[in-house]
């Protein structure tokens, strides 16, 4: 579980989409004169910009899209489109490298196909101006782009490297707790349970805390400590964003993205389990617990296929949770449970 953004604002709100990315220096005159295409760069990243903001009559029906996504689709849609023009007009060749950086940003937050020449277009534009104002958001986009590629080390490198440029402790704790997701994946629990908890120590803000903890609950059950991690994911999970009419938990906000995607599957039955460890009715319990086992069946279907480490943690769980159930079973009244039986049978 990762965030694709380092803005603080709540991106289910679908604010992230009203900003234009910010720029470096401007060329001047007299750079424009000793370099004409540096004219028609510069036009060419206005009109780039703008092309990613979405028109003034779709603004207003923005919050209606949440539900069901459109604001993702939307922002994928307006950033293919300012790649588009960047390339058609050979932008990456023109000389301003604030093109290379708008060209590499737009393409990570397009779409999965993009994500190579994404990479390719920011480490290009950090070699060329690695002291940019944009070097920050740029290393933490190249991080994005080499965790969906799953390039662990690498992800890893970039978001070391995006702290670096970043003095906001806000921004900072988002980052490392973006780093710690991708050490947690190369297998080095210590050090991702570490990151988790400088990334606690750094926020103030409700959302990064409440990532880093759904973050940390998993370290910590991969770590071996189940009781410990059931207690950090209902933390986590109490957590609640967006209007009133669409609450969700921290991991179903738009700007937060899975490696795989049937990775939420594993937090999502972690937080269940926690829910069902300490439920009173015993109904209910039941419930819950048939629930967080379904949900270790759902990540287990798609991981065992690909041959995940955490294989072994999920069916242990599962099995934790199948045996609650049938201890449930039977401690239910003989009349109930006779009850349920002849409904069955019907």
């Amino acid at each position: 579980m990762r965030r694709s953004s380092r803005a603080i604002a709540l991106c289910a709100l679908g604010l992230a989409l009203l900003v234009p990315v910010s720029t470096g220096a401007k060329p001047t005159i007299w750079d424009r004169v000793k370099q004409p295409s540096l004219a028609r760069a510069e036009q060419l990243f206005a009109l780039a910009e703008r092309s990613r903001v979405p028109a003034e009559d779709s603004l207003e029906d923005l919050s209606m899209f949440l539900p069901s996504g459109t604001s993702e689709e939307l922002s994928r849609q307006l950033n293919a489109r300012a790649a588009a023009l960047i390339s058609i007009a050979d932008g990456h060749e023109l000389g301003d490298v604030r093109l290379l950086y708008l060209l590499g940003d737009a393409l990570v937050k397009a779409d999965k196909s993009h994500l190579p020449e994404g990479r390719l277009r920011l480490r290009q534009a950090l070699e060329l101006a690695p002291d940019s104002p944009l070097a920050a958001e740029a290393w933490f986009l190249l991080g994005v782009a080499e965790g969906k590629l799953r390039n662990h080390a690498a992800e890893r490198e970039a978001f070391s490297a995006a702290l670096a440029h970043e003095w906001d402790p806000e921004m900072r704790a988002s980052i490392i707790s973006n780093r710690a997701e991708s050490t947690m994946a190369s297998g080095r629990l210590a050090l991702a349970i570490q990151d988790y908890r400088l990334a606690l120590s750094e926020s103030r803000s409700a959302l990064t805390q409440a990532l880093a903890l759904w973050g940390l609950a998993v370290a910590t059950e991969r770590d071996g400590d189940l009781p410990r991690a059931l207690e950090l994911a209902r933390r986590a999970s109490s957590f609640r964003f967006g209007p009133q009419s669409h609450v969700v938990v921290a991991i179903d906000l738009p700007a937060v993205y899975f490696t795989p995607e049937y990775e939420k599957n594993y937090y999502r039955a972690l937080a269940v389990m926690a829910e069902a460890d300490v439920e009173k009715d015993r109904d209910h319990a039941r419930v819950l617990l048939q629930t967080a086992s379904r949900l270790w069946s759902l990540y287990l279907d798609n991981a065992e296929r690909d041959g995940e480490r955490w294989v072994d943690h999920a069916r242990a769980a599962r099995d934790a949770c199948r045996s609650k159930l049938t201890k449930l079973d039977r401690e239910r009244p003989e009349n109930v449970r006779r009850s349920e039986s002849g409904r069955d049978e019907d």
